[in-house]
């Protein structure tokens, strides 16, 4: 008992060190943190020996921190993030995935290693961008609220990553029931979640009548994550997972506020046990002999970042000048999601110190993202010379159009209220589809050993009668966001021309499925262990992708040889 009280000492006086030192390079607190947490960890002065303790630590500080992740996101605003940020948050993640993954496997690693760091690439630090920007007096700038929104996007996917890997550890019963388990685990945990958003506002009122001491909130808070953490370990799934939801929970509170302000002074406690702990993991001698792929990895960062944000942010959200360039410097560092991938990776023997490679790749990324802002706009000077004037004139006319898509996307006004009201219909009817499927797929084993085969012969026929209804108007559903998409875009497109519009809309979604696809495919060869071969399956994908956006672009940018149609009309009074 003595041992672990002076190692949990060691790690909160380290952690004020760590947070000194952060303060006085005038560099975020992980920096800090991480760097304290490898020099006093068993790896190098070993001031901290109990392995158990740290593990125990680390584990406790990944639930709290992404309960205090989760306290920031209420579900509502994701409803109010708008389709740009969407698209650009989840193409980000597919871009660095794919580019992380295809680099790892150059450098002669496994596809498990590679899909692990290509995720691990993936994902910025809201910690760290957030506290960069304050700390250079940079919040205030007009690209700050959509890096902010792509950060909300990219915790929700480090959410369900996070489960992913969590979930599918166990493959040796098949990869339909891995998938089974998923999916009615996360079912469970979001159905919980949603029982309780109605019972705690009835929970807490009735509190807040007997006590309305400020204590209260904090053990109430703290309790639900507790509470939603041990749910989703019962369910085999990361307790990380449970703590975000039940923050998140908390967010939806109509007094959130008082939440947040009661909790904050000890979101620093809670972030900082989490770095330290994982910063203790890290082994000083892994990272000398893994310098080159660490430097390998930190210009795929780079290069990605510029690719993924900084592209995507002037073609979707029609940044200008320096701001693209600025805002892939600005989202360059590695997040603490990452770590806890990294974490997940240690069960399934990949071979590789995954966690002390990703912990030097945050505290690199960090320190270049603070360094890197200041000569934001010296490297835009420099790439801007570099681009043919031809193509830069193009991209800026895609750029104008794509910028006047969302914009129309994102006006309150009948067609994309309409828009939002079938989409969550058609999400609906296909979790509802897919439930109907794994529910049916149970009750017909249990079927095919107590009854008659014509039972079982009888149950698949009126399953398979359920689903094709179900699919009649899944399919009109789909139909129903198709016609108002392309009403959407009568109203962008010049020519007004209902012809064009569905095929540059027909272009673009085939575009985004193939390239979807392409970047999301090496999550298909992990999953079924396919050969080498399969590897080429993402670049031919991409190919076709590519061949599409570029007819996508010569609708765009092409000869104005459509007229305004009377069929534009016709079609806009039907909706």
């Amino acid at each position: 008992m003595a041992t672990e009280l002076i190692s949990l000492g060691i790690l909160f006086v380290c952690a004020i060190v760590g947070g000194i030192i952060a303060n006085r390079f005038r560099q975020p607190a992980v920096f800090g943190l991480l760097l304290v947490g490898a020099l006093i960890g068993p790896s190098s002065l070993n001031m901290v020996k109990d392995a158990d303790m740290i593990s125990i630590m680390a584990d406790f500080g990944a639930i709290l921190i992404l309960f205090i992740i989760g306290l920031e996101f209420d579900v509502s605003k994701l409803l109010k993030l708008g389709a740009r940020s969407m698209l650009i948050g989840l193409l980000k993640f597919a871009i660095v995935l794919f580019l992380g993954y295809e680099a790892t496997l150059l450098l002669g690693f496994s596809v498990k290693i590679a899909l692990f760091i290509g995720v691990i690439l993936s994902f910025s630090s809201t910690v760290v961008v957030v506290k960069v920007l304050e700390q250079k007096e940079m919040f205030t700038r007009k690209e700050v609220p959509l890096l902010i929104a792509i950060l909300i996007i990219e915790d929700i996917i480090a959410v369900f990553a996070l489960t992913f890997f969590s979930g599918i550890k166990d493959a040796s019963s098949g990869l339909l029931n891995v998938f089974e388990h998923i999916v009615f685990s996360l079912g469970a945990l979001i159905l919980a979640y949603l029982v309780m958003m109605r019972l705690l506002r009835f929970i807490v009122n009735i509190i807040m009548k007997n006590n309305s001491d400020e204590s209260v909130l904090i053990f109430l808070s703290l309790a639900m994550g507790a509470l939603f953490s041990y749910f989703a370990l019962y369910l085999g799934l990361t307790p990380s997972a449970g703590a975000f939801l039940a923050g998140s929970l908390i967010a939806s509170l109509p007094n959130a506020k008082d939440y947040g302000r009661a909790i904050h002074p000890y979101a620093l406690i809670f972030t900082s046990i989490f770095f330290i702990s994982m910063g203790t993991l890290v082994d000083l001698s892994v990272v000398k002999e893994n310098a080159f792929l660490i430097a390998s990895l930190i210009v795929i960062v780079l290069v990605s970042r510029l690719i993924a944000i900084g592209f995507l942010t002037y073609l979707l959200a029609n940044f200008k000048d320096e701001q693209p360039v600025f805002s892939s410097i600005a989202m360059i560092s590695v997040g603490e999601f990452s770590l806890l991938i990294a974490k997940e990776s240690q069960k399934f023997n990949v071979g590789i110190d995954l966690v002390t490679i990703t912990a030097s790749i945050i505290f690199l990324t960090a320190l270049l993202t603070s360094l890197g802002l200041n000569y934001s706009e010296k490297l835009h000077s420099s790439l801007n010379s570099r681009v043919p004037v031809r193509t830069r004139l193009k991209l800026e006319r895609l750029s104008n159009y794509m910028r006047k898509l969302f914009d129309q996307m994102e006006i309150e006004n009948f067609f994309t209220n309409k828009l939002r009201k079938e989409s969550r219909a058609a999400c609906m009817l296909l979790v509802f589809a897919l439930f109907v499927t794994l529910i049916s797929r149970r009750i017909s084993f249990e079927i095919k050993y107590r009854y008659h085969i014509l039972f079982l012969y009888g149950f698949y026929v009126l399953i398979s009668m359920i689903l094709l209804y179900i699919g009649k108007l899944i399919y009109r559903k789909f139909m129903e966001i198709y016609q108002t998409l392309s009403a959407i875009l009568t109203h962008v497109d010049a020519s007004r021309n209902i012809k064009k519009c569905n095929s540059i809309l027909n272009n673009l979604l085939v575009t985004l499925v193939l390239f979807f696809s392409a970047m999301l495919f090496p999550f298909v060869i992990f999953m079924f262990n396919l050969g080498t071969l399969a590897n080429l399956m993402p670049f031919v994908l991409a190919v076709a992708a590519f061949y599409y956006l570029k007819r996508l672009v010569v609708l765009i940018d092409g000869p104005h040889q459509y007229t305004p149609s009377y069929n534009a009309g016709i079609a806009i009074s039907k909706l």
